[in-house]
């Protein structure tokens, strides 16, 4: 798009101040995103359907032409939602959920009272030990097996993790027990990312002050069932001005990981809130400013459940894969201080794209630093690389924000300062690259 000297000026000399507003704009959807009416975007009283209604709202509001019917690509997959009160007292005292237990989100309902029988974690990885230790303990087939992990090197730490989790994927019993209770010094992480697996074990994670040293009780109440989970991705596209069947694609996840009963959220702002938030502000401007091809915008769900929304997308596509020049990626967008992280940079895909980004913030200095990393199954960009297709994932590096996967990743601890900077470093990049075809 040609513009005189003047324009020109004028648009560099306040390019800045004209994007800032994008900010706000930015941070009204993240806060609509994270807000109570979205259950945290997941599965539990269909979070994530909700945020889809919302977003589908600004993508017509915005003139975006759907890509399939009302701008959904529905499919289904089994997933645990826990929904309902939550109830935990050790010895008669109630306790805080996420402040001083988490449920793991595939583990099976309970209700009851249950004995915790206290293991070494050496006994965990040894088979002899384990086997006397139920020959001492024959009734901890009722309760729970207790194991401290708080004294223990981070490489013990990992093995008894690991041997937990191999334990919970065999879909039946190898101990003879209800379940696990970890004691930990703080909460790791919430993740679905087994959440549509059963469990005959339940697993919870319980700060160690906790539980005493004498012989304790837990009270367990809560409802988690699962079931056949109905979602959607988002689909919708600005249609290139002059090579309309080939696409340049934004992508980004919309759902998070939901609810831990009634009274614990997990919002999501960082992730993926930001993303969701920061790829439509940018559809907005192509909108405005339509490329050459054609612009694709793909909202995914269920990333956090192991990239099943991109995956399912790849696998029954709604446009040509071979006829994609690019595809961006944006997750984990808070923050940015320190510039940006470009994953899968150095594929010969997208080695001459991330050139490109490198050359642009060179020129503009729209952020402090651009690095880069080799692939991972880490966002929503490797199914596509999975399929041949030129795909990088953007996150920010540095910077004030919330928590990842617990209650503090909220809006009000975010900060958006670097967002105009990463935003037109995008965008500059996108129309450099695509906006001028050969």
């Amino acid at each position: 798009m040609k513009r005189t000297a003047l324009i020109g000026f004028f648009l560099l000399a306040f390019w800045p101040a004209l994007r800032a507003q994008d900010s706000n704009f930015v941070r009204q959807q993240i806060n609509q995103l994270t807000s109570r009416a979205m259950y945290g975007r997941g599965y539990a009283y269909h979070g994530d359907s909700i945020a889809a209604a919302y977003l589908i709202e600004q993508l017509a509001q915005n003139n975006l032409q759907p890509l399939e019917a009302n701008y959904l690509q529905p499919y289904s997959f089994p997933v645990h939602a826990m929904e309902g009160p939550v109830s935990v007292k050790v010895n008669g005292t109630a306790l805080r959920g996420w402040e001083d237990y988490v449920i793991a989100p595939f583990s099976p309902s309970a209700r009851g009272t249950f004995l915790l029988y206290p293991m070494d974690y050496r006994i965990l990885l040894d088979q002899q030990r384990q086997e006397l230790f139920f020959q001492q303990n024959k009734k901890a087939k009722d309760g729970l097996i207790y194991i401290d992990i708080t004294q223990c090197t981070d490489e013990d730490t990992l093995r008894i993790l690991n041997r937990l989790f191999n334990m919970l994927n065999r879909f039946k019993k190898a101990f003879p027990c209800r379940g696990f209770v970890v004691g930990v010094d703080e909460m790791s992480p919430w993740t679905v990312g087994l959440g549509y697996q059963p469990s005959e074990y339940l697993l919870l994670y319980m700060k160690r002050h906790i539980v005493s040293d004498k012989r304790n009780k837990l009270y367990l109440s809560y409802n988690n069932e699962i079931r056949m989970h109905h979602t959607q991705n988002i689909c919708a596209m600005i249609p290139g001005h002059s090579i309309p069947d080939s696409m340049v694609v934004l992508t980004a996840h919309y759902d998070h990981i939901g609810m831990m009963g009634d009274d614990v959220m997990f919002p999501g702002c960082h992730d993926n809130a930001s993303g969701t938030a920061a790829a439509l502000d940018i559809a907005r401007h192509f909108q405005a400013h339509p490329l050459p091809y054609t612009f694709v915008l793909l909202i995914f769900s269920a990333e956090e459940a192991g990239l099943l929304g991109s995956t399912y997308f790849v696998s029954h596509p709604l446009i040509d894969l071979g006829k994609i020049k690019m595809v961006v990626n944006l997750d984990l967008l808070c923050g940015g201080d320190d510039g940006i992280m470009v994953v899968n940079a150095k594929s010969f895909q997208t080695q001459p794209f991330y050139d490109s980004l490198m050359q642009e913030n060179e020129r503009r200095q729209w952020v402090k630093e651009v690095k880069a990393r080799d692939n991972a199954a880490n966002s929503d960009h490797f199914p596509f690389t999975e399929k041949g297709v030129p795909a990088i994932f953007i996150y920010t590096l540095g910077g004030r924000y919330g928590g990842y996967h617990n209650p503090y990743d909220t809006a009000e601890r975010a900060s958006l300062s670097a967002y105009p900077g990463i935003a037109n470093l995008i965008i500059n990049t996108l129309e450099e690259t695509f906006g001028n075809p050969r």
